[in-house]
């Protein structure tokens, strides 16, 4: 029997079509990238794969991940030597979005969000945004980097419950010691993004079986 194919352009969809913990799409995976689920042990990322709220996501030294938020297209981008787990608590609207570092970096493209809508936590510092584009750099032993390249990040630094706003052009520093501290971006510190090259819009194809088992294709175009 011939599969019966359906495009669709609009996220909102994906959100029906994978309910419940299911949070997140990755759109890209270079190198090695593995991801745990519960106790079943690690298991290698695939572009397409379906996030759950949870997963552990691992990059070796030669790995990168990007992955697609489904509620509202906001990007996360994992580069070599990261670790984090991935969390996503479903609002009426949209998906509250945690992601909690264990060392490593990332670089976050945020859509508008809501007070706490999107939050990066390591083991020193905690960076909130509502809408805005930046890189964060985690080492437990050295501190935190954040470097601002659209919008505004506030930088908490937990053990002393000192903040910063850390706007474009900026780098915020939050230490083991307590404080934090913000100065210019030096252009040579902020880490290459391997799909900052591409331009216009991407697709990525995911077949799924609907309620009465035909099989279909969704379509989401990104950027």
């Amino acid at each position: 029997m011939t599969s019966a194919k359906k495009i669709i352009s609009s996220l909102l969809f994906l959100t029906m079509v994978f309910g419940g913990d299911r949070i997140a799409i990755t759109t890209k995976v270079i190198g090695s990238v593995q991801y745990i689920r519960g106790n079943k042990g690690s298991k290698v990322l695939k572009k397409g794969h379906i996030i759950e709220s949870g997963d552990i996501l691992k990059t070796n030294k030669d790995g990168f991940a990007a992955l697609l938020f489904i509620d509202d297209k906001s990007a996360l981008k994992i580069k070599e030597n990261s670790e984090l787990i991935i969390t996503g608590k479903r609002g009426a609207r949209a998906i509250a979005k945690k992601i909690n570092m264990a060392g490593g970096t990332i670089r976050a493209q945020v859509g508008k969000q809501k007070k706490g809508g999107f939050t990066v936590q390591t083991s020193v510092s905690v960076a909130s945004v509502k809408g805005t584009d930046f890189w964060l750099i985690a080492d437990k032993n050295t501190g935190d980097s954040v470097i601002g390249l659209e919008g505004t990040i506030m930088l908490l630094n937990q053990l002393s419950g000192d903040s910063l706003d850390v706007t474009s052009g900026l780098t915020g520093l939050s230490l083991p010691s307590g404080s934090v501290q913000s100065f210019k971006t030096d252009p040579k510190t902020i880490p290459e993004d391997p799909t900052g090259g591409q331009t216009g819009e991407q697709q990525l194809k995911i077949e799924f079986q609907d309620a009465s088992g035909k099989k279909k294709t969704l379509i989401i175009e990104y950027k």
